[in-house]
């Protein structure tokens, strides 16, 4: 599969797929713009206009954008990043014009309400107060942004933002966010699916996406300090305790860096007989999860490993003396073939699942558009993986035995 693709005069980059399956098209649109574009002073913008968007949206008939959606047969959701937020609608292959006008329509003009800011604005507090404050664990993305960098640092929030923030949002500053970073010259559309003739689908998007205005702001990239704290966060209430290491990592522009460490990562803790799972979890009885992912961001990326206690006997400082341990003892594991090759094979599955559905491609086609100017990326990354060096995977894992983490560290002693 090649992508096609389509530069307009306004800036918006086109992106079209043919993908042979089921009758279906994904029509995605991301945005470059996450939570690290916010202030310090407010955050959680980024998150909240996801939300408004499905209100920035006037139809001659009055329906709103779902109800036309479903109408019509598909299904829309929408994401946010700390750097891109992303924006998908998938139709029946033969709706693609219906949903291009859709997604020019939401692109078009500001025309958000003070209704819909008030109805959007507590919908996103009910989710923070739901997933942040009533669930277990559930300050530790706001923890980790803390631990790993500098207050004021692009990153040093999680994306959810302060309710202070949000509940001081105007709709003015709603306005200003709109023509700042909803414009053409900051968005990547991306259709992907059944598609009888890729030549029609840039043509008619380029209709539609033609006429609109691109913004006269160019954002800068935000500023990034790393630190490394260790932070304990004590709770008598909790079930047991919980440890979270993170390394830092260069972003996703470096890309033979990051791709390192994902298959490090994979190499660590994917699967039940991978080092982690039969450590933690099987063996010693440690941890009731346990595993090492990469976080892949646009100027900083972070190595975490996370664990969570079986029982209130297991401690925080515990659980990082293993893994410390199993750290430093990792530099061996790239030289086994077996390893390498059970890495490889659970990656080439990934690769394969995000290649199956329209949504998954599109998702994935537009993100490396929208960071690394590449649609092809998702490919040449596959290949890309097999060729890294058992000596990088080796030098990773001694930098990171030596290296000293940022650390969220729960705790059940008060």
């Amino acid at each position: 599969m090649t992508p096609s693709l389509l530069h307009l005069p306004n800036g918006l980059c086109i992106v079209a797929l043919r993908k042979d399956g089921p009758p279906l098209v994904t029509i995605g649109v991301a945005y470059h713009v996450g939570a690290a574009n916010e202030e310090p002073t407010k955050t959680g913008y980024a998150h909240l206009f996801e939300h408004l968007m499905f209100d920035n949206f006037s139809h001659p008939d009055g329906k709103s954008f779902d109800e036309l959606v479903t109408e019509a047969g598909g299904t829309s959701n929408a994401y946010t990043t700390y750097d891109w937020t992303y924006y998908h609608i998938t139709l029946p292959s033969n709706a693609w014009r219906f949903g291009l006008e859709l997604e020019a329509i939401r692109m078009h003009k500001f025309a958000i309400s003070q209704r819909a800011l008030d109805t959007q604005r507590a919908v996103v507090i009910e989710e923070i107060a739901e997933n942040v404050f009533n669930q277990p664990y559930g300050r530790l993305s706001q923890l980790a942004a803390q631990a790993a960098f500098e207050q004021g640092c692009c990153y040093s929030w999680d994306v959810y933002g302060s309710i202070e923030h949000l509940q001081a949002m105007t709709l003015e500053d709603a306005r200003q966010w709109y023509e700042r970073y909803y414009r053409p010259n900051n968005a990547v559309l991306v259709v992907v699916g059944a598609l009888d003739s890729v030549t029609d689908v840039l043509e008619c998007a380029a209709d539609y996406f033609g006429p609109l205005t691109p913004s006269e702001h160019h954002a800068l990239p935000p500023p990034l300090c790393p630190v490394r704290r260790h932070h304990v966060e004590r709770d008598s209430t909790l079930p047991s305790d919980m440890l979270v290491c993170m390394y830092h990592l260069p972003g996703i522009k470096d890309k033979e860096a990051v791709l390192t460490a994902s298959l490090l990562s994979v190499m660590l803790s994917a699967g039940r007989s991978s080092p982690v799972a039969r450590h933690f979890v099987r063996e010693q009885l440690l941890s009731h999860q346990a595993s090492t992912t990469v976080d892949i961001r646009e100027h900083g990326s972070l190595f975490e490993f996370s664990a969570l206690a079986r029982n209130q006997s297991i401690t925080a400082e515990f659980l990082l003396d293993q893994w410390q341990k199993l750290l430093g003892a990792s530099v061996a594991i790239p030289h086994d073939p077996e390893h390498l090759e059970r890495a490889h094979n659970k990656i080439r599955r990934r690769y394969a699942q995000a290649f199956q559905t329209t949504e998954s491609l599109a998702d994935i086609v537009a993100s490396a558009m929208l960071l690394l100017n590449d649609p092809e990326h998702p490919w040449k990354e596959l290949q890309m993986v097999h060729s890294i060096p058992s000596d990088a995977l080796v030098e990773l894992a001694r930098t990171l035995a030596t290296e000293q983490p940022a650390i969220v560290q729960y705790s059940t002693t008060t």
